[in-house]
């Protein structure tokens, strides 16, 4: 590897993107020209003006950043990016389709860091699908960017056993950092990979989440099925019940095969409590619940809950 540093324009959003540009920023091979992230948006109360946590990361590492509304129509940063002639232009979770104009500026190719095991799981999330649909292995790829929805030719990829209590919160962490350093690696090492094109008829594509989709439907979906939302949307959106009209989220259950319902009071339809536990009945199975939210209230053990209890 020559001593010249290896020059890269970065594009990312959330916190997921954030380990990868400080693996970046701080590798001493490597030389990030500048970021570009999502444009300010207004908090709904007291129009307070949020930045994204890449824009963050830059303006403490005094690393230029900047904000187009729709990139592929910015013809100013696009001809800003092609002075800057980058070697590399990475992206993880930027969030805006890269026109074909901006994915031939750099000299060796646009690098996406995409957390599954593509072509499993192109799209939004990810994260949450493994754990929903109870995988037992799970990882990170790198690929060459296309114009499509994650379907670029695999630099590399990297799997791992998934804990038997992962959550989408825990899985995350991971991912991300996997992610970054997976991205280094690549980078790295680019000049010896052999990039592999996608199996089209193995893709799989997964939605945006939505709040609404953290709904537990105790008639019609399984106690397994069940657990499994429970740990991928926590954090977020969280995985809900209504009980007597208040919103109860969910974070942590066991499942039960069977259990004497007889001695247990039944609060509201497949509800059941005792004096120390509350379950859940589902479309075939049952669930203890170990710990839940109650509305307008702190996250707590269903012990503290039932204490508090009012019959």
């Amino acid at each position: 590897m020559s001593n010249e540093k290896i020059k890269i324009v970065f594009m990312g959003t959330p916190d997921f993107s954030v380990k990868t540009l400080d693996m970046l920023n701080n590798d001493s091979n490597i030389e990030v020209l500048c970021t570009i992230t999502k444009v300010d948006t207004k908090s709904s109360r007291g129009q307070k003006i949020n930045f994204s946590e890449v824009k963050k990361y830059a303006i403490e590492h005094n690393i230029k950043c900047y904000q187009p509304d729709k990139i592929k129509n910015d013809t100013e940063l696009i001809n800003t990016i092609k002075k800057l002639n980058p070697d590399f232009i990475v992206v993880v979770a930027f969030g805006q389709i890269l026109s074909k104009e901006i994915l031939d500026i750099p000299k060796d190719g646009c690098i996406n860091g995409h957390a599954s095991l593509l072509p499993k799981y192109r799209g939004a999330s990810p994260i949450q699908s493994m754990i929903l649909n109870g995988d037992k292995i799970v990882g990170t790829t790198t690929m060459l960017m296309s114009e499509g929805l994650d379907s670029g030719d695999i630099l590399e990829q990297y799997s791992f056993e998934i804990a038997d209590e992962e959550t989408g919160g825990s899985l995350f962490d991971k991912l991300s950092d996997e992610t970054a350093k997976l991205i280094i690696h690549t980078i790295l090492n680019f000049q010896n990979i052999n990039p592999i094109k996608q199996n089209e008829e193995e893709a799989t594509y997964v939605k945006t989440i939505k709040k609404e989709d953290g709904l537990i439907n105790l008639e019609n979906e399984t106690a397994e099925f069940i657990e499994r939302k429970i740990r991928a949307y926590n954090p977020w959106p969280s995985a809900y019940i209504y009980i007597d009209n208040k919103l109860f989220k969910i974070y942590k259950a066991k499942i039960i095969d069977d259990l004497n319902i007889k001695n247990l009071k039944e609060i509201q339809n497949n509800i059941y409590l005792s004096n120390t536990d509350m379950f859940f009945k589902t479309k075939n199975k049952y669930l203890q619940i170990l710990e839940l939210q109650p509305e307008s209230k702190k996250r707590m053990s269903i012990q503290d809950y039932l204490n508090g209890y009012k019959n």
